[in-house]
């Protein structure tokens, strides 16, 4: 089961630990990570909101933001993210739009990785997360 926070801020230095984790350890294995977002259909009940967290590996952390989720997937690449959200998309009968951004690709730093996050959510849900 993926741990749940609801803090932007938390996720943010959670963010930054990682990469720093990262570069000091220089492990080609957690070199990449994801940043995934999930709007909800509104309504969705609590039922749901526990299977999504329950879906997910314990490695994974789960943010909640207003009614809707942020994973963070460790050793998960595009790819990866991609076929999580496919499995999640089956299990909850609910289309999701493509809202995930891998380090280092999409920023290599925190600064950078949280913006186009932010940037990506915005244009494709007009959702503006503020970290």
């Amino acid at each position: 089961m993926a741990l749940t926070f609801s803090n932007t801020q938390m996720l943010k230095s959670l963010v930054e630990h990682h990469i720093a984790l990262i570069r000091r350890f220089g492990d080609d294995e957690f070199e990449e990570f994801s940043l995934l977002f999930l709007k909800l259909d509104s309504g969705i009940n609590i039922d749901i909101k526990k299977s999504i967290q329950i879906i997910f590996r314990e490695s994974d952390l789960l943010f909640e933001y207003d009614e809707h989720f942020i994973l963070l997937l460790p050793k998960t690449g595009w790819n990866g993210a991609v076929t999580l959200l496919n499995g999640l998309q089956k299990f909850l009968n609910q289309e999701f739009k493509d809202a995930i951004i891998t380090f280092p690709d999409d920023g290599d730093n925190v600064e950078k990785l949280l913006t186009n996050f932010a940037n990506m959510v915005n244009k494709t849900y007009h959702i503006d997360i503020r970290f």
